[in-house]
């Protein structure tokens, strides 16, 4: 039977997409197919899922593709449902499939002589031009430029431009900035081979083209323009892709080792880490807009937030134990630096960008921006005050701590509110940070529910994509919750997306099913399995489970919680601020570290009363020594403002000094005995005890 047009074009599309022509072969794809086309839908759907199972590399994906007809393609892509989802996870496995690209300069150049040689004949110039796509891809562009330049041969000129856009979407980023060119042909040829392409990507410079001076170039961004139906001025068109990147959405197989610069004219490939490879480019498209548009407040936070999420990423990596990434430490300060440079209301636009889109590290790196920029007069004013509000414990609790930082403790806006979060933030002893994937609103109740329970913070996306790009600019999580079934991808590709990066090495997936043993037949020992549907209770539990004696980074992240928390509690009792409110939670920290518990005691020092002497009591018996010292001057402190001392206080302050030899802690406990008010025959004889004559030490 024919096949109809609209068969034809499907085949045809997933050929050009892939390339090459398929093979029979009998392979488990080809199984799958031939049960499908017996009517035998779930055993098809089970020989789908093994084989997404197996996780199968680009290459074994190319494989597959190639063992079975276009025609049987065509069934699998237009069969609705989980089918459809595993074709297409398989189909854009093997898109991807590339050899490790050359950079090798004299390879390139010699290839790329021969491909604009008009002296070449075709069947050679397209054997180089496959081989410098094969091999050489991206890195092929700056050789090809340069011949979209050379005025003196114009036959160059019209097979580079022939040559890039068989490159297609590689080489779309490098002639971006070759768009920035001092040289008027290169900018006209450079967009002719783009409008060739037809990469999206291009809009936004297009957009900036569309006014040049030159009516060549004029003329082919326009034409570009129209035919990709877009509109809106260069800076917003930069800006909403910037967000883009921002949030994670690089295309499917775009993901690069480098990024691209125009400089002196020459285009220069930067390596960069993937971490930051989306934020590089969304700081590139940023940079760009506020290059036209200098005065914009937009353009100039859109560059911060880039900035910033950076600083947070590569800070997260590094508390996650990423070793790779430690090398990068010493380049966050110049990173907080730039953002810093774009002025006080850009980060405050970034802080409400961040709090808007629910982007956690712009908004924590946006609030360690504010809390150095702000000013005491106008920061009632800042976005630090929204952030307060935060579903998001991790911006919640930075934003406390911000407000704090900023106002030195003294006035600090909306004080009660600080106090309630920095009274919840001192208690945390280990916070699992969670991601869901799911659909569902039962999901998404579950999600906020169990970010409510101290020690979680959990943020939920609505489909495999979104969750797959908060993922890839935020891949510190300790446990990815996804359902069986998303509306726009198979699991198990977001379980193999995960699996393969070395950033979430750790990181533990479980799966939201309604049937627990079919889920643990489907997804096999590497996942758990928690009962659907998702509930709060249900979701902490599973958690729990999952992470029990497995070692995370989640104290430490906690410990910095409650240091800060304990600190900016500190700071605000100095001010005489009143932290009553958080005085029965602090308390309770003083069998914590020192960073933790010294702050904290030194804040009942100054806002507690008699109920929190038997927590510094303890304290001075078994802490460190700088905790000790720390307590007994609270207990000092206190007891200047009680009109008599509790006796087992007294005695407690005593017998400390008997048992410890270190002058300056028996020095502090001398001085909260001399503050006490005791008995007068009780203080006579703590003096009678303490009495020395002033003669010369003597040994042994």
């Amino acid at each position: 039977m024919a096949r109809s047009f609209h068969q034809s074009l499907l085949a045809a599309a997933v050929a050009v997409v892939v390339g090459g022509s398929a093979l029979a072969q009998d392979t488990p794809l080809q199984e799958a197919v031939t049960m499908l086309r017996l009517g035998k839908k779930d055993e098809a759907l089970s020989k789908l899922r093994e084989i997404l199972a197996s996780d199968p590399s680009s290459t074994d994906a190319l494989a597959m593709y190639r063992s079975i007809q276009q025609e049987e393609w065509y069934l699998l892509m237009t069969t609705q449902g989980e089918i459809q989802q595993v074709a297409q996870s398989i189909l854009e496995r093997a898109k991807v499939e590339r050899n490790a690209l050359s950079r090798d300069a004299e390879a390139i150049e010699a290839l790329v002589v021969v491909a604009t040689s008009k002296d070449s004949d075709y069947p050679t110039r397209q054997k180089a031009v496959n081989t410098l796509i094969a091999q050489h891809g991206e890195f092929a562009v700056p050789a090809l430029v340069k011949r979209l330049g050379n005025k003196e041969d114009e036959d160059a000129q019209i097979l580079a431009i022939e040559t890039l856009s068989q490159l297609r979407n590689s080489a779309t980023l490098p002639l971006i900035e070759a768009l920035k060119s001092s040289e008027e042909l290169v900018v006209r040829n450079a967009a002719a081979a783009l409008h060739q392409i037809g990469d999206d990507r291009a809009i936004p410079a297009m957009a900036r083209l569309e006014g040049s001076t030159s009516d060549a170039v004029s003329k082919i961004a326009k034409k570009f323009l129209a035919k990709k139906g877009a509109a809106g001025n260069a800076v917003d068109l930069l800006l909403a892709q910037s967000k883009g990147y921002l949030s994670g959405s690089v295309p499917a197989g775009a993901m690069s080792s480098v990024v691209w610069q125009l400089v002196d004219d020459q285009l220069v490939a930067t390596e960069v880490a993937p971490l930051l490879y989306p934020t590089e480019l969304a700081k590139s498209c940023a940079a760009d807009a506020v290059k036209l548009a200098p005065s914009s407040v937009a353009a100039r936070s859109s560059l911060a937030q880039a900035y910033l999420a950076q600083t947070q990423l590569i800070e997260n990596s590094i508390a996650m134990g990423d070793e790779a990434t430690k090398a990068l430490e010493p380049v966050v300060a110049e990173l907080r630096i730039a953002a810093m440079a774009t002025g006080t209301d850009a980060l405050r636009g970034a802080l409400e960008a961040g709090l808007k889109d629910r982007h956690a590290v712009v908004a924590t790196g946006a609030i360690k921006a504010l809390s150095l920029a702000e000013l005491i007069g106008t920061i009632d004013q800042s976005s630090l005050v929204a952030a307060l509000q935060s579903t998001d414990k991790r911006v919640r609790y930075a934003a406390a701590d911000a407000l704090v930082r900023a106002s030195g403790g003294a006035v600090v806006p909306q004080a009660s509110t600080v106090v309630a979060v920095l009274a919840e933030a001192v208690t945390e002893e280990a916070v699992r940070t969670i991601q869901v994937i799911d659909a569902g609103r039962e999901s998404a109740a579950a999600a906020e529910a169990a970010s409510r329970v101290r020690g979680n913070a959990v943020d939920a996306s609505a489909s495999a994509v979104e969750g797959m790009h908060s993922l890839l600019v935020n891949p510190n999580v300790d446990v990815v919750v996804i359902n069986e079934n998303l509306p726009d991808r198979d699991p198990a590709d977001v379980i193999g997306n995960i699996k393969k990066d070395t950033r979430m090495a750790n990181t533990r997936v479980l799966v939201v099913a309604k049937d627990v043993e079919k889920a643990k037949e489907r997804f096999g020992d590497s996942v758990g399995v928690i009962q659907g549907p998702l509930t709060g209770e249900g979701l902490v539990a599973a958690v729990n489970t999952a992470l029990e004696g497995v070692t995370t980074p989640s104290n430490l992240r906690a410990e910095a919680y409650a240091s800060q928390a304990s600190e900016s509690l500190l700071a605000i009792a100095s001010q005489k601020g009143d932290i009553s409110g958080a005085i029965g939670n602090i308390a309770k920290q003083l069998n914590r570290g020192d960073a933790v518990a010294v702050p904290a005691a030194k804040a009942l020092g100054l806002s507690g009363s008699a109920g929190e002497l038997p927590a510094l009591v303890a304290a001075l018996g078994a802490g460190s020594l700088d905790l000790k010292k720390a307590s007994a001057e609270a207990i000092g402190r206190v007891l200047g403002r009680m009109s008599d001392c509790p006796e087992d206080v007294s005695t407690a302050l005593i017998e400390a000094m008997k048992a410890d030899a270190d002058v300056g802690l028996r020095q502090a406990i001398a001085i909260a005995l001399g503050k006490a008010k005791m008995a007068a025959d009780k203080k006579a004889s703590l003096i009678e005890s303490l009495k020395r004559i002033a003669s010369t030490p003597t040994e042994g």
